[in-house]
């Protein structure tokens, strides 16, 4: 299997989408805002390398349990959010993308599946509760997830905005680091 590897958040997408889902559901639906103390809690303990990213994001999106219909919810906010999808981006072609990244896979689907890219690979996570259900997909777990979904492949180009993927960086043929519009190599 022959493909392009790409994060998404900072990446593809101008912004963190998790971030700005988030904050669009708090504005949207009044409910979530009695999960904010949860979150100021869960945020404050992982600021404190008292917990893992893993169980942070988990009680994080615990305000989805208010959100009533997160997949009409998520149609919505893509309605508004497409054009932050980076301009450099959407040139290409999207047959041969491999999306790998940290947020939420319902929160990402739609998007991928407009764009017609051929996998998407990120946390997975219960869209009526926010609860991960195995790791976050960050750093090396997104290598790890990579040799669950392929055991033979070639990346041709790897494409991230964090150091932290590195792991993958170093699986492709040509690296690129990205900052806003811009383009380096690793």
């Amino acid at each position: 299997m022959e493909f392009i590897g790409y994060d998404f958040d900072n990446t593809v997408y101008r912004g963190d989408s998790s971030t700005h889902f988030t904050l669009w559901c708090l504005r949207r639906y009044p409910k979530t805002l009695l999960h904010l103390p949860a979150m100021a809690w869960w945020g404050l303990l992982f600021g404190l390398r008292l917990c893992k990213k893993t169980k942070f994001k988990s009680h994080l999106f615990g305000y989805l349990r208010y959100v009533p219909d997160a997949d009409g919810a998520v149609a919505e906010f893509w309605r508004g959010r497409r054009k932050n999808l980076k301009a450099w981006y959407m040139e290409k072609p999207h047959g041969s993308d491999v999306i790998l990244s940290a947020s939420p896979a319902f929160l990402l689907e739609p998007i991928c599946a407009e764009l017609g890219v051929m996998r998407l690979i990120c946390t997975r996570m219960d869209r009526r509760t926010g609860a991960i259900q195995g790791e976050n997909c960050w750093g090396a777990e997104k290598v790890r997830r990579l040799d669950e979904v392929y055991t033979d492949y070639h990346m041709r180009e790897f494409y991230s905005d964090s150091r932290s993927d590195t792991p993958l960086a170093l699986l492709a043929d040509r690296a690129f680091l990205v900052k806003g519009d811009e383009l380096a190599p690793w």
